[in-house]
């Protein structure tokens, strides 16, 4: 009864395998692949100019950069200021020369 419940799920998984292996590695996808990618190529060309071209008919309004209320916003950003790095290697043993080397001159 063992045995035969063994050979009962190693066919099954050779049966598996082989459904997997003829549906990713058979040849009738490549050729499929192969006569539909020129089309689609074509497609994404045209798509391409076709936005490109409704790009270059837009026209910006740059009245908005002279309007009193543009004008008066207020800048409140902050200087980054570089501050000093740590460890050369944050995973070396503490205690080790692991501090940063002084900067050349």
């Amino acid at each position: 009864m063992k045995n035969l419940k063994n050979i009962i799920i190693i066919a099954i998984i050779i049966i598996a395998a082989f459904a997997v292996y003829s549906f990713f590695f058979t040849g009738k996808q490549d050729a499929a692949l192969s006569q539909s990618a020129p089309s689609k190529d074509e497609n994404v060309d045209q798509d391409l100019i076709t936005l490109l071209l409704q790009l270059k008919a837009i026209k910006l309004d740059d009245s908005f950069f002279s309007n009193i209320t543009f004008k008066s916003l207020q800048d409140f950003s902050q200087e980054l200021v570089p501050e000093a790095t740590g460890r050369t290697n944050p995973f070396a043993p503490l205690g080790t020369a692991s501090t940063p080397p002084p900067p050349k001159k």
